[in-house]
């Protein structure tokens, strides 16, 4: 997966740089509501999608997060659970 990631990252990368989703007259800091042009406003919502300099992906996605400590409660402890974490691992020492 990360690897699809990076090439298909790269790939839009280079279609950016080519200028593939530069269109004469669109200017993508207009808000869509007062582009005049329908040419314009048609390729808008591609050039703010598919533009790696516009998009926002990364930041907006909600699956890429930074875990903070502690954002489930503090750990807990607990010796019956411990005995059985070691007891499995033994277990799977000597089967493996």
């Amino acid at each position: 997966v990360p690897l699809g990631l990076v090439i298909t990252w790269a790939y839009a990368f280079l279609l950016t740089e080519a200028g593939i989703y530069s269109y004469k007259g669109c200017n993508l800091n207009i808000p869509e509501s007062n582009i005049v042009s329908e040419a314009c406003r048609k390729h808008v919502p591609k050039m703010k999608s598919c533009r790696v300099d516009t998009s926002h992906a990364l930041k907006a996605s909600p699956w890429f997060r930074f875990p903070y400590p502690f954002q489930w409660g503090t750990p807990v402890f607990h010796w019956k659970m411990a005995l059985v974490m070691c007891a499995v691992s033994i277990i799977a020492s000597v089967d493996s």
